[in-house]
């Protein structure tokens, strides 16, 4: 029996020193079940030592380029490869079927990708976006071609709010999935404001009091509207059924037959008081002559 202990002695020795002294040859040190890889003094289990400013640790080198983690100054790295379609993946791992699945990636063009694997920007998010309580995208390095400085996008269950300037490229459509062609701005139901201002291209029909507008007689307006059932220039009820109204084009046609009407109320005022001045002096030459005939009238009742 003092034999066997005996023997059992340097085993025992032996598996105490390799158990707390694993390796040693300068770079790795493996002490109470931790290990340390560039340290004598590892303090976790698994330690690269004393924190410097490009401490690493590979997975994957070769040649120039490498993968795996590391640590900067207040910086900790995760790198890969560095050339051709080389990415970075998230995901998670299937240990029974040794099987990894996706859920993130960064390409290799700095391009972040969920729920793709080809995201085409800084940020692609294949699927929907959930905030909780009120969630705010800030853009504060964006400048808008007006004079923004940035604006907060909110979005919520109750709508979405843009703080400052918002700039379309196409169009708006509220209430309704389509757009109609050649229109940048559709609502489908009310609006109300406070103001509106429509800015025309055309030229305002200032015009009409120029000396160089020629007016059309009332008889050819007469002639036109018993032709077409509208006034010149002015949109058919049929039209305005198929095509709707353009506020500031129709403001301008009104303008116009406001501006024209008045010059047919201005000369017919004109014509009125040649008129009545002709009477006058037709009233004032009739009057003339029956003063003198009743002076006739007198002088031969007094002859008599």
């Amino acid at each position: 029996m003092k034999k066997y202990l005996i023997a059992l002695v340097p085993l025992f020795l032996i598996y105490n020193v390799a158990r707390a002294q694993w390796v040693n040859n300068g770079s790795v040190v493996s002490t109470s079940n931790i290990v340390g890889i560039g340290t004598n003094a590892p303090s976790s289990a698994l330690s690269l030592g004393p924190a410097t400013t490009n401490k690493k640790l590979f997975i994957y080198g070769a040649g120039n380029e490498a993968s795996g983690f590391g640590q900067a100054t207040s910086e900790f790295r995760v790198f890969g490869v560095s050339s051709g379609v080389n990415h970075i993946s998230f995901g998670k791992y299937q240990l029974t079927t040794d099987s990894f699945t996706e859920q993130m990636r960064i390409d290799n063009g700095g391009n972040v990708g969920i729920g793709t694997t080809n995201p085409q920007n800084k940020l692609d998010v294949a699927g929907g976006i959930t905030g909780s309580s009120e969630s705010r995208l800030y853009l504060t390095n964006y400048t808008d071609p007006l004079l923004g400085t940035g604006f907060a996008l909110k979005i919520g269950s109750g709508g979405l709010a843009v703080n400052g300037n918002s700039i379309f490229n196409d169009g708006i459509s509220i209430g309704s999935s389509r757009l109609p062609a050649g229109y940048k701005f559709a609502v489908n139901g009310n609006v109300i404001a406070t103001s509106v201002t429509v800015k025309l291209y055309a030229e305002w029909p200032d015009y009409v009091f120029g000396p160089n507008f020629s007016l059309p007689t009332l008889k050819d307006v007469k002639t036109y509207i018993k032709q077409n059932r509208h006034l010149p220039e002015i949109p058919s009820a049929k039209q305005v059924a198929q095509e709707g109204q353009d506020l500031g084009e129709m403001n301008r046609l009104l303008l116009k037959k406001v501006e024209e009407l008045t010059l047919y109320l201005i000369e017919n005022d004109q014509k009125d008081k040649e008129r009545e001045a002709k009477k006058e002096k037709q009233l004032s030459v009739l009057e003339r002559k029956v003063a003198a005939l009743q002076k006739k009238l007198a002088n031969s009742a007094l002859k008599r």
